[in-house]
């Protein structure tokens, strides 16, 4: 199976980018795609968010370990 996902920028007009990855495909693999697309370095920090209907963030998706313990 593949996914089909179109990228937009409220920041940039006319800005549009269609990424396709494969189903067994990783959120770095995803990253990566993106970056290759815009031309972004691909060492640089970044993160996903799954988000729900409303597009209210539910929880990130980032590429370290952010050590979200409460200490």
């Amino acid at each position: 199976m593949i996914y089909k996902f179109r990228i937009v920028s409220d920041e940039v007009d006319n800005f549009r980018r269609e990424i396709q990855i494969d189903a067994e495909s990783t959120f770095l693999d995803f990253k990566n795609a993106i970056c290759e697309s815009v031309g972004f370095d691909k060492n640089q920090m970044s993160s996903f968010f799954i988000c729900d209907n409303s597009w209210e963030k539910e929880k990130e998706i980032t590429m370290e370990d952010m050590g979200n313990d409460s200490a």
